[in-house]
């Protein structure tokens, strides 16, 4: 898989004992203490700590390091704030945390210092998403005991922002008493791009432009990606082309600095990304990989220009082109580990193709899973699911080190259940009741059937008999079947059990248990069995092969074949994204499009409405426009119908370079503010509103087969028409 930009979930040691020693007594708050800004020589020390992001070094180690060197600070500067702050920052970095050690640690200092508000708030900011409306409490707390303490309103501002917590004005009151209390701090500038008060935008925009022009600070270069996001979002449409010329000549300016800086570099690239300047884009990226080719950067850099060259072959490419593609993978894997013998990304690129590769040797397999594990422990990363489950395929699949399966695979599932374990559940967010989805299910649905092969190869059939129970449990459905998704959702799993049962009963040489679970899984997914064996169908393969050596001819076969289509009929599930009834009526909006015509619900009055909600950096998304593209040219013309879409890019400069790149035309309205006033959490999403202006149909997520979302599609818009 291409890297994309990550936001690891590491596991890592916590020393609650040795950290409680070294957080120091708060002190109350005073005065004169300035909670805004840290001191000159303290920002200084600070930015060493921040420097470490751009060594390459395992995520794991490079915490530990930025920890320790806090724990210095702390005694040099004791009890200064902003070093507590980013010390409190470091501990909780990363998504696998042991957040009871972290939360007793800050509990019990509030509670040695209940009056000290720095103490307060640093508990209180723990438990946001743990228990926000404790934090609420006790930010509130915070106010009564020092007015003047500035973070709880930017606390406050960040809370209301959250859909469970969403109140447009407290975060408004809130963010507005935070910037005049420290008009120079730039952390409230995320939440000034996501609200709707464009004078609120505007002026933050010109302050921030007139300060990154005249400053000589390293580290306000971050800024200037944020700038341009601000301007897009303040200035109207038609005017995007005037400030593309201006970004320029701010890129020039810029450019024109001292390169050898990453920060500035960084800015480069962002801004070039803005314009939508390739030509500039791979220069920043050209004289990043040059002058900082040890760092992180420079080495996501050069891995998603090798899949850029090299994409993934198709479903339908030939297994020749898929083999040239693997060993294409396996060559350059070689010459990153020379680069960085510690990237676990390498590792396990070179893994991936060793184990897809037809001559690959199983000792050489062997060594490149021991090495990754190694590297895995120190990175502290994750993945879904486990590479150790595509070690176990192979292993399963050649016949090799059958007695390290069982133990390989509990590795990899133990160690998604540990980060389930430690991932809260964020109140922040509407509760996600499919359960049956979550991702250790998931990695459950991988898991476990390799697991039950390899016990039945091993000749455990009580421990092959004991994870198919549990496959049993696990596919069962916990509610009534109600709509499409839970239908292909039992569908999917009904089918898993029976493949697993099916290869358990062969392994103990029981050729007619298999034979019947193989059909059975067949049936219920759904996709005609084959005659011919071939590679890309490994079920349809068993179970031909399984009819011919019990002596099946092909017209008991065929039999079969009539069989099955006539079951499948009373079992058809949806191939394509799931569609809910809505019936609901439809927010009434004021938006843009590309060519700064303003839409409004009144101008969808008597047509029915098609409406996507996509963004450039989804991935799905990007699957789906081409057929949005499609959909639009199919109904372009009628008067009865419209297509739309609504970005909700937060960087909108983005959008319309995307839509020139890829030659769409369809109508773009931006409405990243509109979405996330209504609730939208996940893309791509489509929308098929009534004449009347009611959302009747919901279409969440893209199914891959974009004949069937067309079919699909034209369906629902002609359902809310009338039309049979």
């Amino acid at each position: 898989m291409r890297p994309e930009p990550r936001s690891p979930c590491f596991a890592f040691r916590v020393f609650p004992i040795l950290c409680l020693l070294l957080l120091p007594p708060l002190a109350a708050a005073q005065s004169t203490v300035n909670y805004c800004e840290p001191s000159a020589v303290v920002k200084d020390d600070l930015k060493k700590v921040n420097n470490i992001i751009y060594e390459n070094l395992p995520f794991k180690i490079r915490r530990e390091r930025q920890i320790a060197m806090l724990q210095e600070l702390l005694k040099k500067y004791p009890g200064d704030f902003h070093i507590q702050r980013r010390y409190q920052d470091a501990r909780r970095a990363g998504l696998l945390i042991d957040w009871k050690p972290l939360l007793a640690d800050y509990r019990e200092q509030m509670e040695k210092n209940p009056r000290d508000p720095v103490a307060i708030y640093l508990y209180s900011r723990l438990l946001v998403g743990r228990n926000t409306k404790e934090a609420i409490e006790l930010t509130n707390k915070v106010t009564e005991l020092a007015p003047d303490f500035p973070w709880i309103q930017l606390q406050l501002a960040e809370i209301y922002d959250y859909p469970t917590f969403k109140d447009t004005t407290k975060s408004m009151d809130n963010l507005k008493q935070w910037m005049s209390k420290c008009p120079k701090n730039l952390d409230g500038l995320r939440l000034i791009a996501r609200t709707t008060d464009k004078n609120l935008r505007s002026s933050a925009a010109q302050t921030l432009r007139s300060r990154l022009e005249s400053s000589t600070a390293t580290e306000d270069l971050a800024y200037w990606d944020q700038l341009w996001t601000l301007e897009f979002k303040v200035q109207p449409v038609p005017e995007h082309a005037q400030l593309r010329k201006k970004i320029a000549d701010d890129l020039t300016t810029l450019r024109a600095g001292d390169l050898n800086s990453q920060e500035r570099l960084d800015a480069l690239r962002a801004g070039y990304k803005q314009i939508g300047d390739k030509t500039g884009l791979r220069f920043a990226e050209d004289e990043l990989v040059r002058l900082k080719p040890k760092t992180v950067a420079a080495r996501g850099i050069i891995q998603s220009r090798f899949y850029d060259e090299h994409p993934y072959p198709k479903p339908e490419d030939s297994e020749a082109k898929r083999q040239a593609h693997y060993q294409a993978m396996l060559q350059v894997a070689s010459q990153w580990l020379k680069q960085w013998p510690d990237d676990e990304y390498s590792v396990s690129t070179q893994l991936r193709a060793l184990t897809q590769l037809e001559g690959s040797s199983n000792e050489d397999v062997e060594t490149t899973y021991n090495t990754f594990t190694r590297v895995h422990d120190r990175s502290a990363s994750y993945s879904f699911p486990p590479i150790d489950n595509t070690v176990a395929r192979f292993y399963l699949k050649r016949g090799f080190h059958l007695d390290a399966v069982p133990a390989m695979l509990q590795r990899g599932l133990e160690e998604v259940e540990n980060f389930e374990s430690l991932r809260n559940t964020s109140d922040l967010y509407p509760s996600n009741e499919d359960t049956e989805w979550s991702p250790l299910n998931n990695v459950r649905k991988d898991t476990w059937p390799l697991m039950a092969e390899a016990y039945a190869r091993l000749k455990q059939p009580d421990k092959a008999r004991e994870v198919l129970a549990q496959i049993a449990d696990l596919v069962k459905p916990k509610q009534p079947i109600k709509n499409e998704a839970q239908r292909k959702s039992y569908a999917f799993g009904q089918a898993l059990y029976w493949r697993t049962a099916g290869k358990v009963a062969e392994a103990e040489q029981r050729k007619l248990d298999a034979l019947m679970a193989y059909q059975t899984a067949l049936l219920f997914q759904g996709k005609p069995p084959k005659l011919i064996a071939g590679k890309d169908d490994e079920l349809s393969d068993n179970a031909v092969r399984l009819w011919k050596e019990l002596g099946g001819t092909d017209q008991g076969w065929n039999a079969y074949l009539a069989r099955n289509e006539i079951s499948k009929s009373k079992l058809e599930t949806a191939a394509v994204a799931r569609w809910d009834t809505k019936n609901t009526p439809l927010n009434t909006f004021e938006l843009t499009d590309l060519q700064g015509r303003n839409w409004s619900l009144t101008d969808l009055k008597g047509k029915v409405a098609f409406i996507n909600l996509w963004a450039t950096w989804c991935g799905p998304c990007r699957a789906e426009l081409p057929y949005v593209q499609k959909l639009s040219e199919q109904l372009k013309g009628r008067n009865d119908v419209v297509v739309l879409t609504r970005n909700t890019d937060e960087e909108v400069g983005k959008v319309e370079p995307f839509m020139k790149e890829n030659k769409y035309s369809f109508p773009v309205l931006l409405g990243e503010a509109y979405a996330d006033g209504n609730g939208v959490n996940s893309i791509p999403r489509n929308w098929v509103i009534s004449a009347d202006g009611k959302l009747m149909f919901e279409g969440i997520g893209f199914g891959g087969n974009g004949d069937e979302w067309m079919k699909k599609a034209v369906e629902m818009i002609e359902k809310v028409k009338g039309t049979p």
